[in-house]
């Protein structure tokens, strides 16, 4: 076994560098954390209170119109208030407390008269007040409860002798001109999914929280829901069938699909931020001796947050820098750069991982309309990129031969990577988002203990970054295949293939093909069940964030929650672990098969998508004739 690896002083050098400078250019950050900390600053909380504070007061100096010098009866303080509460309720809360005081301030007279006649007829008069012993005239009755004219009479339309009814919509009761059948929402629902599948790309944040449980796919922020429905519009129409109109599908949009939105770069990804600027939002509506100290308490969480985060985030930088200072060294001695034999070079290499969203095969940069109402076939993403050099390697796992995105589909794939790619490193540092079901699992801690304790490896580390703040490198090489993909003809998967090879001009991507079509090195094997035969399970895995296995004593794991956590030590060997360097387990976990295609699948692709494909030879690739018959 070798020396116990200098590298992680470089990564801490390289981490305290980035640290002192990110700090040395957000000086700003640093002295507003101060003077949080300061229990005697309070932060100056203006806002819409300073200009609230204008209006009322310009409001009470001015004279009032009437004869009666309503204004006089007001007090500062009380209308501020008073405006402030009902600014924070809801409409239907805003309209059932005016209607109650409408009710009280109505007087009705069955005989209406003027200069000439007196006419038989129900006559409604409303006494304003804003108290029983101050009466008041209607614009100043208007401004103490913030409301329009316009809204009001409507409100006193509803108030009537017998007692209140609701404001009722005209529309209420009538079918609606832009009403739809189910067939509709089916082909509604078929084209935003898969034009989710060709223009999205999944949440950086990779916080299922912000898709209501499903992970968010975003589409590019120059497109708009009305873009979408033009899109939509043109697609249907060339069916022959009329399409629905823009705010039914926009409904059916929000809906069923939720989670499918459009990228905002300046919003955040973090459910976190995003409930500090609730919280900072709903204290600005109120009026109370404690809010400037609720604010400051609110600020000072989150600016700790969003620290906590900034060093998780230069701890993954510091690993790369190291990483790609290795790697150039590596060129400079060596003349061949292939992969080498495993725990062979005296290096440290760090590699990422993530999926990307499906590719759908046959597509168009013009693509046809009926299309986006069908199922094309699929091809599954899988990117583990080495950022030292840097290139990412796309596993391309066609329809036919893809598995559940779980521990084993992840290990297998994994475990392909470092026998076939990788640059035969002695220590690695690997960083995966916190997708609990994919990354952060015990079969995949399990592995990598299994490396170290058979000499695969000197030492591991893996980390995961902060939920809602994910965004990595394989995302960027992603979005280079999906730039490219978007404004590319491919009707096959061979040509899948070279697309990806095609999308960055100096090879940054590369391909490695999993089809039955094509001679595929990659194995899938059912990891956990084997892994779980020597090794127990880590309690509470979801809430550590950094794992390490050393070769002092490969058999334990070093955790920690964060970065400056305290490390804790774990054992998680059953018993004496039967394998080593010396003597590597002879035969490897059992093997696991893909289902492939099922017959109603095989022959939905010939009968509904073999027709957009121009060429026979491309239709006979990608929708060949099912060889049983229809059951």
């Amino acid at each position: 076994m070798s020396k116990i690896p200098l590298y992680l002083d470089e990564v801490n050098t390289a981490f305290e560098y980035l640290l002192e400078e990110y700090l040395n250019d957000n000086s700003d950050v640093a002295e507003t954390l101060t003077k949080i900390n300061n229990d005697d600053n309070n932060i100056d909380s203006k806002f819409d209170l300073e200009e609230e504070e204008k209006v009322v007061a310009a409001f009470l100096e001015t004279p009032c119109h009437c004869s009666r010098n309503c204004k006089f009866f007001l007090n500062y303080q009380e209308v501020i208030k008073n405006r402030a509460f009902f600014r924070s309720l809801e409409k239907k809360e805003r309209n059932y407390i005016l209607l109650n005081v409408l009710k009280i301030l109505l007087s009705i007279e069955d005989i209406s008269r003027s200069g000439r006649t007196k006419n038989r007829r129900e006559r409604k008069k409303f006494n304003y007040c804003v108290s029983i012993d101050r009466p008041v005239c209607k614009a100043v009755f208007l401004f103490y409860y913030g409301e329009t004219s316009k809204r009001l009479d409507r409100l006193k339309s509803c108030v009537t002798k017998e007692g209140l009814t609701p404001p009722i919509h005209g529309n209420s009761g009538k079918t609606p001109t832009n009403a739809y059948n189910i067939s509709d929402r089916k082909q509604v629902k078929s084209f935003i999914l898969n034009f989710a599948a060709i223009h999205g790309l999944p949440d950086p944040g990779r916080d299922n929280r912000a898709g209501k449980g499903k992970l968010r796919i975003l589409l590019p922020s120059v497109m708009t829901y009305k873009s979408v429905h033009q899109e939509y519009s043109k697609s249907i129409k060339v069916s022959g069938e009329s399409p629905i109109a823009y705010r039914t599908f926009l409904k059916i949009w929000q809906d069923e699909f939720s989670s499918i939105r459009f990228n905002n770069p300046r919003s955040d990804l973090c459910m976190t931020c995003e409930d500090f600027k609730k919280r900072l939002n709903q204290i600005t509506a109120t009026l109370d001796d404690e809010k400037e100290k609720r604010q400051a308490k609110i600020h000072k969480e989150a600016l700790a947050h969003l620290k906590h985060v900034k060093k998780e985030r230069l701890f993954y930088q510091a690993n790369i820098k190291v990483a790609k200072e290795y790697y150039k060294k590596l060129v400079s001695n060596e003349v061949t750069l292939e992969s080498s034999k495993p725990n062979s070079r005296n290096i440290m290499a760090h590699y990422s991982w993530d999926f990307a969203q499906q590719l759908q095969y046959p597509f168009e940069e013009q693509q046809v309309g009926p299309i986006f109402f069908k199922t094309p076939r699929k091809a599954q993403l899988f990117g583990i990129c080495s950022e030292g050099i840097p290139r990412q390697y796309n596993y391309l796992i066609d329809e036919e031969h893809s598995f559940e995105k779980n521990a084993n589909t992840v290990i297998s794939l994994l475990d392909h990577f470092f026998t076939n790619h990788s640059l035969g490193e002695k220590w690695v540092h690997l960083t995966a988002d916190n997708c609990v079901g994919q990354n952060k699992n015990n079969a995949l801690i399990q592995y990598l203990m299994y490396r170290v304790l058979v000499g695969l490896h000197d030492k591991i580390g893996l980390s995961f970054l902060v939920v809602g703040h994910t965004k990595f490198s394989p995302d960027a090489y992603f979005g280079l295949i999906k730039r490219y993909y978007r404004r590319t003809q491919v009707y096959t998967y061979e040509q899948l293939v070279h697309l990806i090879e095609s999308s960055s001009k100096n090879g940054h991507n590369v391909c490695i093909p999993v089809s039955h079509n094509k001679t595929s090195s990659v194995i899938y094997r059912d990891w956990s069940s084997w892994l779980s035969q020597y090794f127990e399970t880590l309690k509470g895995i979801t809430n550590y964030n950094h794992f390490v296995i050393e070769p002092k004593n490969p058999s334990i794991i070093i955790v920690k929650e964060h970065k400056d956590s305290k490390e804790l030590k774990i054992n998680l060997t059953k018993k004496k672990f039967p394998f080593s360097k010396l003597h590597p387990p002879k035969r490897l976990p059992k093997q696991i098969f893909p289902k492939g295609l099922s017959l109603e699948r095989q022959w939905y692709l010939y009968d509904k998508i073999r027709c957009h494909i121009p060429v026979e030879k491309y239709k006979n690739e990608t929708c060949p004739k099912p060889k049983r018959a229809k059951t």
